[in-house]
């Protein structure tokens, strides 16, 4: 063969300088910035109206940024950003009750707020972990194993807020309804099986090298989580029949007075105007649910401020009226009343900062029977308090709190309240979130109705009325009875055994529900 010479080979040489160069592709950290972008989607899932679809890029997204990541720590430190950004974003009205509730300076609030979003971001760590561990092994995961694993460090009780894959599905019934069998994460799991195909077939369409895509998997995947959104559509039309064809029935009020907590404070302390204000918007609400014939008038969280002795029937009902509340004997004697309000507790120890004996309080959800001065009264103590609000964590003191009393927590077992035959299972504010607390509550037994009685009142017209709303709706599908949530100033709301909404009063509005 010839062989080519110096000059022919410095031509080719020039000739190849001279095709064009391949295209810059970006660094490598900019790809995985921008799956970490595409991730923070996932916020819309909770939005007042939540949309589900932003679940798809949340989670394509989530995963791209797991597999892309060169290291461990990498991947760690997208978690964190994700984290922080996203608590930013759909939890940023929780720093306003840390001042308010907690006397807390603005700038160490947010502080909170962001160290919260961190915290709340260590299943995501421990997800991971695992899975990297897997993909290390040469073959990828079953998508099905995927779902089941992120489902799985979701429920870890672990998270300070209860925000997870199935919380974004609220509002579609047929992947709502799996609450039934395995309560919020069984509802993860499901979306999850419909979502996580999409980014395998996604791989296996435009992504080379790494482990290989399964796409077969994929189908398989999608084929479980479309199973289980049939069987909830049947479920969905089954509960709802049932509940159309039931001969038991309450007729239930809600008093939403619109009196929120800085105006409630102000008159606990300050009486006068705001007082009179505060005890005529509930005695409103509560002559017109009589008029409109409920047998059962329900009154918010901590509707009642003062500290009210429960242990003498007699007494209970005397001190009601000697704070201006007589009214609710009189409307009392044909219809019972659920009210939130502070129970009195012993004394405890001196106030570090007074000397004085520290007053205690238990806040209760206060059901009182039809009848006389001497209808009894039965109570539930609230069990889990608010950290930074009711109480002080990692045994800080409870001097640092605004108010000049000690919250206590009530304690399990609790008896479910009666009335008129029926059992009534109440929870107040975040317990609502807490499906193993109305769970251990209840112990096994079907109560009647779920009674929802919470104060967002600290929040104003933000997210969190719409949030926490949706979150306690899955109690309802959870134990397959209906649910009547009463709040100071929105949002009020009676819940159908399927989870559905069937009437509210908004935030900001002062009104009366009725219904059966």
């Amino acid at each position: 063969m010839p062989s080519r010479s110096a000059s022919d080979n410095g031509a080719h040489r020039g000739a190849a300088s001279r095709q064009p160069a391949p295209p810059e592709l970006p660094p490598r950290r900019w790809i995985t910035a921008f799956f970490c972008l595409v991730t923070l989607a996932w916020v819309f899932a909770f939005t007042p109206t939540p949309l589900v679809f932003a679940t798809v890029p949340g989670i394509v997204g989530w995963l791209a940024v797991v597999e892309r990541s060169r290291s461990l720590k990498e991947a760690f430190l997208w978690v964190v950003i994700f984290g922080a950004v996203a608590t930013i974003a759909g939890y940023r009205w929780h720093a306003q009750p840390l001042q308010d509730v907690g006397g807390i300076p603005t700038v160490w609030s947010r502080v909170l707020t962001g160290l919260f979003g961190v915290w709340n971001t260590i299943h995501g760590w421990i997800f991971v972990v695992l899975y990297r561990v897997m993909l290390k092994r040469g073959r990828r995961p079953h998508p099905l194993v995927t779902a089941a694993l992120l489902a799985a460090c979701e429920s870890l009780p672990i998270r300070m807020f209860a925000w997870t894959a199935g919380h974004g599905a609220v509002d579609v019934p047929p992947l709502l309804q799996n609450a039934e069998w395995g309560g919020v994460a069984a509802v993860s799991f499901v979306l999850l099986c419909l979502v996580i195909p999409v980014y395998e077939l996604g791989r296996w369409a435009f992504v080379r090298g790494g482990a290989a895509a399964r796409p077969k998997a994929a189908l398989v995947t999608f084929a479980i989580g479309a199973a289980f959104f049939l069987f909830g559509m049947t479920r969905y039309d089954r509960v709802r029949a049932e509940e159309a064809d039931t001969t038991e029935s309450l007729r239930v009020a809600i008093v939403q007075p619109n009196v929120g907590a800085n105006l409630k404070r102000e008159a606990t302390h300050n009486g006068g105007r705001a007082r009179i204000n505060s005890i005529a918007a509930y005695r409103r609400g509560t002559e017109r649910a009589a008029r409109e014939g409920a047998d059962l008038i329900v009154w918010p969280e901590s509707a009642i401020t003062d500290a009210i002795p429960m242990g003498d029937t007699m007494q209970t009902n005397q001190y009601l009226r000697g704070l201006q509340y007589g009214y609710l004997n009189e409307v009392g004697r044909d219809h019972a009343l659920l009210i939130g309000l502070y129970e009195q507790g012993p004394r405890g120890r001196a106030s570090v900062v007074t000397g004085k004996p520290l007053p205690s309080r238990y806040n209760v959800a206060a059901l009182r029977q039809p009848g006389d001065m001497s209808a009894p009264w039965t109570t539930y103590r609230k069990v889990f308090l608010i950290p930074f609000g009711e109480m002080m964590p990692l045994g800080l003191s409870e001097d640092l709190l605004p108010q000049n009393f000690k919250m206590l927590a009530g304690q399990m077992p609790q008896p479910m309240l009666e009335t008129r035959g029926l059992k009534l299972a109440p929870f107040l504010c975040d317990e609502g979130i807490l499906p193993d607390l109305v769970r251990e509550y209840v112990d096994g037994e079907r109560p009647d109705i779920l009674m929802s009685l919470t104060n967002d009142s600290w929040f104003g017209d933000t997210w969190e009325p719409h949030q926490h709303l949706n979150f306690t709706r899955f109690r309802a599908v959870e134990h397959r009875v209906p649910m009547v949530r009463s709040t100071n100033t929105g949002i009020s709301a009676f819940i159908s055994a399927t989870g559905d909404v069937e009437a509210r009063l908004g935030v900001g509005e002062e009104g009366v529900l009725v219904r059966e």
